[in-house]
């Protein structure tokens, strides 16, 4: 049996067809995982209209690493220490 990854995201992340980031490289959401800076990736996020599903998605999965919603990796931490 076949599994497509990229299907299951797109099942699971519909909103994701409409993101800003759609065709960026993934290194520029993944750079602060090495010390990088993420801003670059944060500013794409700031301008995207699925923003905040983005966020609740990665929030929810409890997604460790790279640039989600417009958060790092603390910031999505300290969400979800808030909301609990």
């Amino acid at each position: 049996m076949t599994f497509s990854l990229r299907r299951w995201l797109d099942d699971e992340r519909p909103w994701a067809a409409h993101a800003a980031c759609r065709g960026a490289d993934p290194a520029l959401f993944f750079a602060g995982v090495d010390g990088g800076d993420t801003r670059t990736a944060q500013r794409i996020c700031a301008g995207c209209p699925v923003n905040e599903e983005c966020l609740d998605w990665a929030v929810t999965a409890g997604v460790s690493y790279g640039v989600w919603g417009g958060t790092t990796e603390t910031q999505r931490r300290s969400l979800a220490r808030r909301s609990a």
